[in-house]
């Protein structure tokens, strides 16, 4: 009796969870991602990294945060034969978490040039997941982060088993970066004057584009203050010092508007509907971060292109690195735009 239950059970199985046409496991889904890799003739000599792979509904899954691992691990593998070069994922979540570039469980749809900006990533791996009934449709593309051009794009299909379904349903939390420990934080010295630190704020708390903006920042003591806007659309911009205050010298506990209420300026949203950060970096010594020669006529603040963005970055770990831990700091807040 045995011997014929086995074939029934069996039988049942096969009707109860047909095959998905055309469906992939996890491991040739990966497979077909690492072949496609091998055609483009653009990664060579570039740095790439990965990035979330977001729900549909645009919270990141533990699935997510898996399958960005695992494409982190085979561009690993791949890069040497290749000709180019992988930017962790360690590595980017430290610049995802120190510019807030993730809001709550939000997908920012500028993420990928705004890390172009503020990591040495040349091009990113994305993509996005959509559950089906019995599968999971996972789009992956290659982006330039540079010019958002897709270099490539591909439609995986995975059929649904208990273990991804699990991993589909549980969230992560605040980032797409849980399976990445964070870097370990530098203590302060016991003895000094107490650590430099930095408020910044907006005039309300959400904006609609076209409506004017006003940032206020304030230091608990004397100190040097640069503040960068990174806007919705992954432009970075000094907003302070600028060509009405050229100096960045901030004295403890004043209150520094922008724009102050005799400019002769307003500052107003930008397109498109994203996340905008707001970005003070702030040093008790006075540092070059950025070229600060605001002449007659020229522009009340300083865009900054890739290059110069990623030296703004540079310089604050290398004085991070050079200076006692209580003698600088940095703050950043998330400010929402809507149409």
């Amino acid at each position: 009796m045995r011997r014929r239950v086995a074939p029934l059970a069996l039988l049942l199985l096969a009707i109860l969870t047909p095959a998905v046409a055309g469906a992939q496991t996890m491991s040739a889904a990966l497979a077909r991602v690492s072949s496609r890799l091998d055609g483009i003739a653009e990664v060579k000599g570039k740095k790439v990294g990965v990035t979330a792979f977001p729900m549909s509904a645009g919270h990141v899954s533990e699935f997510g945060a898996y399958l960005a691992d695992q494409i982190d691990v085979l561009l690993a593998g791949k890069a040497p034969s290749g000709g180019f070069e992988v930017i962790s994922r360690g590595a980017l979540c430290q610049v995802i978490r120190e510019n807030r570039l993730w809001v709550d469980d939000r997908f920012d749809p500028s993420l990928a040039r705004k890390l172009g900006r503020l990591s040495p990533a040349d091009l990113l791996v994305t993509g996005q997941v959509t559950p089906l009934a019995r599968e999971l449709s996972v789009s992956v593309r290659m982006l330039d982060t540079e010019t958002a051009r897709v270099l490539w794009a591909e439609t995986l299909t995975i059929p649904l088993d208990d273990a991804l379904r699990a991993l589909v349903a549980r969230r992560v939390g605040g980032d797409d970066c849980s399976s990445v420990a964070a870097a370990p934080a530098r203590e302060q010295a016991p003895s000094g004057p107490e650590p430099l630190k930095v408020r910044i704020w907006t005039d309300k708390p959400a904006y609609r584009i076209g409506d004017t903006i006003t940032f206020g920042l304030r230091v608990n003591r004397d100190a040097y203050v640069t503040l960068v806007d990174i806007g919705t659309s992954g432009d970075v911009t000094v907003i302070y010092p600028n060509r009405f205050s050229p100096s960045h010298f901030v004295r403890g506990g004043e209150d520094v508007m922008i724009p102050g209420a005799a400019a002769t300026f307003t500052l107003r949203v930008q397109a498109p509907p994203g996340f905008e950060q707001v970005k003070a970096i702030v040093t008790e010594d006075p540092i070059k971060l950025h070229s600060s020669d605001f002449g007659p006529g020229g522009p009340v603040f300083r865009s900054l292109d890739r290059v110069q963005t990623r030296d703004l970055s540079v310089g604050f770990d290398r004085e991070r690195v050079r200076v006692d831990v209580g003698k600088l700091t940095q703050e950043v807040i998330v400010v929402p735009v809507g149409r």
